[in-house]
């Protein structure tokens, strides 16, 4: 391999960088446009390279040659793509992220303040959610590589506002019982972000699983509050009321309780 080229993979080494496009590499090594797309995909094939979008390539992770980087770390691929942004991994990326799903995410969901048209990234699929500008930031850590993360008080705050982009709220409920939440932390998100109804689905999914540190620990809303339902996607077979938290859920006490202890 040409030394400019090792030259080239060292550097990214070095500098912990989460991406390259061709566009750099053609510059840097001076080459024309169709030599530079064949370097790529000869990097690819050879283990050293992982392309996450077109034109934009991460670096595979050492001892992992012949492994998708995004299947051992998303984080490196979104920073590929988004490092230079606002953006956040979220909802059940972000869930997956804190090691709080049985199941693994398959697709990769990323929150931006613009619409974007890439459908995938390092060979997943992409779901990309609008969401403001002003609260992009809100709630948000570093992933590593440059990307950025839901924490985990924000990610299960964004689950219970929308729980169908997490898979329901059965999924939710599992997040909520293995999830090592900060209640102070939580409160004060669900104010910053105005997400009192993603606050009361907590609060009942809380106590229906006995995590009492977390329950006694929110305000619930008075006693006049509108029901909202605990999963607006869910169909309602045998719902019953949580009268203290106003939400109803979808199914019987008894089958919740099961279907969250599975």
């Amino acid at each position: 391999m040409r030394q400019d080229v090792l030259d080239l993979l060292d550097d990214l080494a070095a500098q912990e960088r989460g991406g390259i496009t061709t566009a750099e590499v053609r510059q840097r090594l001076k080459m024309s446009e169709q030599s530079a797309s064949n370097l790529m995909t000869r990097l690819v094939t050879a283990g050293f390279l992982d392309r996450v979008a077109r034109g934009v390539f991460a670096p595979r992770p050492l001892g992992q040659l012949g492994t998708r980087a995004a299947s051992q770390d998303i984080a490196l691929a979104v920073a590929a793509v988004f490092a230079d942004e606002p953006h956040r991994i979220a909802f059940r990326s972000a869930l997956d992220h804190h090691g709080l799903l049985v199941h693994p995410a398959r697709t990769v969901q990323i929150a931006l303040p613009r619409r974007v048209k890439l459908e995938r990234i390092s060979g997943r699929r992409l779901q990309a959610i609008h969401e403001s500008s002003q609260t992009i930031a809100i709630g948000s850590e570093p992933a590593g590589h440059g990307a950025t993360v839901s924490c985990i008080e924000r990610a299960l705050l964004e689950s219970a506002a929308r729980p169908s982009l997490v898979g329901g709220w059965t999924v939710l409920a599992g997040a909520l019982r293995h999830a090592r939440v900060d209640p102070a932390k939580l409160t004060e998100l669900a104010s910053e972000l105005d997400a009192g109804p993603a606050m009361r689905r907590i609060g009942s999914l809380s106590e229906v699983l006995g995590l009492d540190r977390i329950a006694t620990s929110l305000i619930p809303p008075a006693g006049d509050a509108r029901v909202l339902p605990l999963d607006p996607q869910a169909p309602a077979e045998d719902p019953w009321t949580d009268e203290r938290w106003r939400v109803r859920w979808p199914t019987s006490r008894r089958d919740s309780r099961e279907l969250i202890s599975t």
